[in-house]
């Protein structure tokens, strides 16, 4: 049985993907560092360095369906190293001496940070293709709800109106943040690495930089212009952004949940029967995808939180430092493929209750417009003396439960600059969502027009 969330045969799915999963499991991370053993081989004999019949042998045997991973389970626990056993299990399988000449100059963290960055640059893909999706599903809800009205708020109260459409392209900016970083990071990020014992590349003899650009090149990776054994920038950079696109959806979660409350009810997400909000409530209609947005992000803020401590490295290499790595990649990349499954059902089928918020605009009975009263009077006696006087009547409206309209009518600071029927169109909400239906559109406009280049570009 597993022994966390992620592989646990009960949970993996509220925690992980099977996609993600299967990028990091020790199947795919060992194939890994089989192709760069390979690549390593085949570009060694394209140079004359090995024989090609050796190069064709280690290729040829480089699978992983070709190991005893048990064999290797137990050789890390007698070695304590965490890449010989593997060697010498794929040296085993060579035939024709050909497993003397794997690994030929290379260091064990070489074949480990190279294969990190290949499960990462698969892992980047998944991601940015999930934001893809979500992106389109903002930009729908942005576009559908630019005139749909509903109270904006700050510091946890109403504040002013705005536009529901106006939040979600809010959402969709910040989200198409997230993958252009991602796209712009991709060649700094995704690099390689080949570069021997204290990174100078002694090992490989005068011909070095050609072989690593070789190997480099087979595999698909960026070539880095010196080692990042003791700068661990790159990986500290991907798992920051990973975590920031988590971080984005922890908030869009923690949003969902939160107007999701009974007593607000304007968001729900999606409900099919057979969902179970309590064992012993049964009305319960919980937000399990938004909470579990919120939750997952605090984790993966974690994860950054150590992956930066791999900057502080010692000297030309650092195991202690190093290993950090091993545990925030993995488990970054997964929790943040959680977290955008369940986004992707959460907004793919967002409830959008419009009746509910055009009921709560009027929870404050008026006070909810009290900015435009005070800059309308602002011009008939000065903004500051305006903002004494509205001040005094919002106080006094508030403390008694009362109409904001009545009392702004009965006092006569305010009753002998307007009429009924100019307060009334100043409270009114509708009229003052500022530019909120523009910009909606305007994200909308931009993003739709990127997202088409992409798809030409291919």
């Amino acid at each position: 049985m597993a022994s966390h969330l992620i592989d646990s045969l009960l949970y993996m799915d509220s925690y992980g993907t099977p996609v993600m999963r299967e990028i990091f499991d020790d199947r795919s991370m060992i194939q890994n560092w089989l192709d760069t053993e390979a690549a390593l081989a085949e570009s060694q004999a394209e140079m004359g360095i090995i024989p090609q019949e050796i190069a064709r042998e280690i290729a040829r045997k480089a699978k992983v369906d070709n190991l005893n991973l048990e064999n290797i389970r137990k050789g890390i626990v007698k070695t304590g190293h965490s890449l010989v056993p593997t060697l010498r299990e794929f040296e085993s399988r060579c035939e024709g001496g050909a497993g003397e000449f794997i690994h030929l100059g290379a260091t064990t963290q070489d074949i480990i940070d190279t294969g990190y960055i290949l499960a990462s640059k698969r892992a980047f893909d998944v991601i940015y293709q999930d934001l893809w999706e979500i992106e389109e599903y903002l930009l729908a809800l942005a576009e559908e709800h630019k005139n749909t009205v509903m109270a904006g708020r700050t510091h946890g109260q109403q504040a002013l109106p705005i536009t529901f459409g106006y939040k979600a392209a809010i959402w969709a900016s910040e989200v198409h943040r997230h993958m252009q970083r991602m796209k712009e990071a991709r060649k700094r990020i995704l690099a390689g690495q080949l570069s021997g014992a204290v990174g100078t590349l002694a090992g490989f003899g005068d011909r070095a930089i050609e072989l690593q650009e070789r190997v480099l090149g087979k595999l698909g990776l960026e070539i880095p212009e010196i080692s990042w054994h003791a700068s661990r920038d790159r990986l500290v950079e991907m798992v920051g952004l990973v975590a920031m696109v988590a971080g984005t959806f922890g908030k869009i979660g923690n949003e969902i949940y939160s107007l999701q409350k009974t007593e607000v009810a304007e968001l729900a997400e999606p409900f099919t029967m057979g969902q179970v909000g309590s064992s012993t409530m049964p009305h319960k209609r919980n937000p399990g995808l938004s909470e579990g947005m919120h939750t997952l992000s605090k984790v993966v803020k974690a994860n950054a939180l150590l992956a930066y401590e791999a900057l502080l490295q010692e000297h030309e290499r650092d195991g202690a430092y190093w290993k950090t790595e091993h545990i925030a990649i993995p488990e970054a990349f997964i929790l943040t493929g959680a977290i955008l499954q369940k986004a992707k059902k959460a907004l793919n089928g967002l409830v959008v209750n419009k009746q509910k918020m055009i009921d709560n605009l009027d929870i404050l009975k008026g006070l909810l417009l009290s900015e435009p009263v005070m800059l309308m009077l602002g011009e008939k006696m000065g903004k500051q003396t305006a903002h004494e006087v509205v001040y005094e009547i919002s106080m006094k409206t508030f403390e008694e439960g009362a109409s904001f309209k009545e009392e702004l009518l009965k006092d006569p600071r305010v009753g002998k600059h307007f009429t009924e029927r100019e307060i009334a169109e100043m409270l009114d909400p509708f009229r003052y969502t500022g530019q909120s239906p523009f910009l909606a559109e305007r994200v909308v406009r931009n993003i739709r027009a990127w997202r088409l280049a992409e798809k030409r570009q291919g």
